[in-house]
């Protein structure tokens, strides 16, 4: 993979332990976007709105994820995640515990998008970016419901930053260092893994270079 493919991708994390790594390559774009879903959309949204910033071929979301249990953790653990599907599903909404407008768009995909980067280390699914961490187990329901749509991941700020790229017409796809199983342990398990699997993450995008 040739150093010029990546000058034209513009990469994205939260904060910058998710991309320390990526910024001190010289040649890399990178940008912080904020931790959350609104928070990430709206500056990406000025940051790709200024008139000094040219138009990425693609932006690409670096972070972590959660992984529901829908997925057996053998079918993750030591992997990375990648996606090009996302949604913005609360859990009380797969619960049918609220109602949202049938107007409101609440999925975007990239299907066409190529990842520059491949391997067997790599699992596919989509993400539901809600904007907040789960700190439950979900219910049969819920869990029925992601599953039969191919949704595995869970992280904050994806849905904000895939409706910007879908808008600005921008192909647009995340990839993951995969730090927990969703649930009542899922942030403590956070905490005590995503600065390893960051690093890992990181080391892999640079290889491919």
């Amino acid at each position: 993979m040739s150093h010029s493919t990546f000058q034209d991708i513009l990469f994205c994390g939260a904060f910058s332990g998710e991309i320390d790594k990526l910024k001190s390559e010289s040649g890399i774009w990178t940008f912080e976007t904020g931790v959350g879903d609104l928070e990430a959309a709206v500056n990406l949204q000025k940051y790709l709105s200024q008139s000094d910033t040219p138009k990425p071929k693609a932006v690409i979301s670096i972070g972590s994820a959660g992984v529901y249990s829908s997925v057996p953790r053998k079918d993750w653990e030591g992997k990375f995640g990648i996606s090009r599907v996302f949604v913005n599903y609360e859990i009380a909404y797969l619960d049918k515990k609220v109602r949202i407008p049938d107007n409101m768009n609440l999925k975007y995909d990239f299907l066409d998008f190529e990842f520059p980067f491949a391997g067997a280390e790599f699992l596919e699914l989509g993400t539901n970016g809600t904007g907040s961490v789960t700190l439950d187990d979900l219910s049969p329901r819920a869990l029925e419901r992601i599953k039969t749509e191919g949704i595995g991941f869970e992280n904050m700020e994806a849905f904000g930053l895939a409706k910007v790229c879908k808008t600005l017409d921008i192909q647009f796809g995340a990839i993951y260092a995969l730090t927990n199983k969703v649930g009542p342990k899922g942030s403590e398990e956070w905490k005590l893994s995503w600065r390893k699997h960051s690093d890992r993450l990181q080391e892999r995008i640079l290889s491919s270079i």
